[in-house]
């Protein structure tokens, strides 16, 4: 008897370009998989992949035991975690944003959009497609004691899968870091099968990981102008898209998914050394300031909307992922450090009214 590690796994995913829980597909019967499979990043792992069919247990009169079960709506989540690259990891914003419009030199998210005042579609639903894969060697026993001689492969196929957050997230010393959450409510016995047969190899990266070093985050000082901060120690970035299954009567399937309130949040830390950022806070609350965004401690003006409030960009050679946040508004101004011998920093948690996203990946 064996114990099978995830030195044989694999996971991809790829865009429903049809029906909604319709895989793009290749092969037939157990041999079928995902036709075009796309890699989430890096050091790619699955952190959880869970699934339910909303048991109802079934009570009655004379007895304390339940008398049967019911089952409901099937539904799933896997969170998948993954260091981003300067190449492939990009297309994950597709899930969230629709496909870009431009090129490797020049890939645009929202497509199209000229800045981050740009509102992104409620129709907008790119549904992806994940395939979890597990190899075995040889026989192997199964937990019930009996014998497997001819099967090596698991294949799980999670259908009608929604990107319902995705995170960016680096330290000093750091790797850019991400999770992409799914929810999912279509898997079957068609597409989840035990045969003979390999995985799908885990897609080679092409691309180089990005990291804290060749990182940038700028603010808004109140204006059009953006200033690049110093002795940044944290950032992190998160879209959450707040999307959810859509069920209907005579299917424990999900059928479609609907858009909900789309969040741009995100958080940074840096040394304190001025009142810059704890007066865009308290201007916030001023009466002198009745737009939205980061404002100018001197002057009480906010950017305008169309203006970018802040800007998380990250390089590898000439490929790069820029972020531009409109509308940046902070939710706290915490210090931590202030003890014998120690720095003090200020974190700053933020949100934003929207983003842009421009992609290299042309060397």
């Amino acid at each position: 008897m064996a114990v099978y590690t995830s030195g044989g796994s694999s996971v991809h995913y790829g865009y429903e370009t049809g029906a909604f829980g319709t895989p793009v597909t290749s092969g037939s019967g157990a041999a079928k998989k995902l036709s075009a499979p796309k890699t989430f990043g890096l050091n790619t792992s699955v952190s959880t992949l869970s699934l339910g069919t909303n048991r109802i247990d079934l009570n009655q009169l004379g007895q304390i035991e339940p008398d049967a079960f019911a089952y409901g709506q099937q539904a799933g989540s896997c969170d998948v975690s993954f260091t981003w690259d300067d190449t492939d990891s990009q297309a994950l914003f597709q899930s969230i944003y629709g496909a870009p419009s431009g090129n490797t030199s020049a890939f645009v998210y929202p497509a199209s959009s000229s800045n981050p005042s740009a509102t992104t579609s409620p129709a907008v639903i790119n549904s992806v497609s994940v395939q979890v894969d597990q190899q075995f060697t040889g026989a192997h026993t199964y937990s019930d004691g009996t014998t497997n001689n001819t099967a090596t492969r698991i294949r799980r196929t999670l259908k009608g899968a929604v990107v319902t957050g995705l995170t960016l997230n680096t330290s000093v010393g750091q790797t850019v870091d991400g999770t992409c959450s799914l929810q999912y409510g279509k898997e079957d016995t068609t597409d989840s099968t035990e045969a003979s047969g390999d995985i799908v190899n885990q897609t080679a990266i092409t691309g180089k990981p990005l990291t804290f070093a060749h990182g940038t985050f700028k603010l808004s000082d109140g204006s059009s102008t953006l200033r690049t901060l110093g002795e940044i120690q944290t950032v992190s970035l998160n879209f959450n898209t707040n999307t959810a299954l859509l069920y209907e009567l005579g299917s424990h399937s999900s059928v479609d998914a609907y858009r909900q309130v789309f969040e741009v949040t995100g958080s940074f830390q840096t040394s304190f050394k001025d009142i810059k950022h704890l007066t865009h806070l308290l201007n916030q609350a001023s009466k002198d300031v009745n737009e939205e965004g980061v404002s100018d401690g001197s002057t009480h003006k906010n950017t305008n909307q169309t203006h970018v409030g802040a800007e998380l960009k990250f390089t590898s050679g000439n490929k790069h992922i820029t972020i531009e946040l409109r509308s940046v508004a902070f939710g706290s101004h915490d210090i931590s450090g202030l003890q014998p011998v120690q720095p003090v920093f200020e974190d700053l948690p933020f949100k934003a009214l929207s983003a842009r996203i421009t992609t290299r990946t042309a060397a």
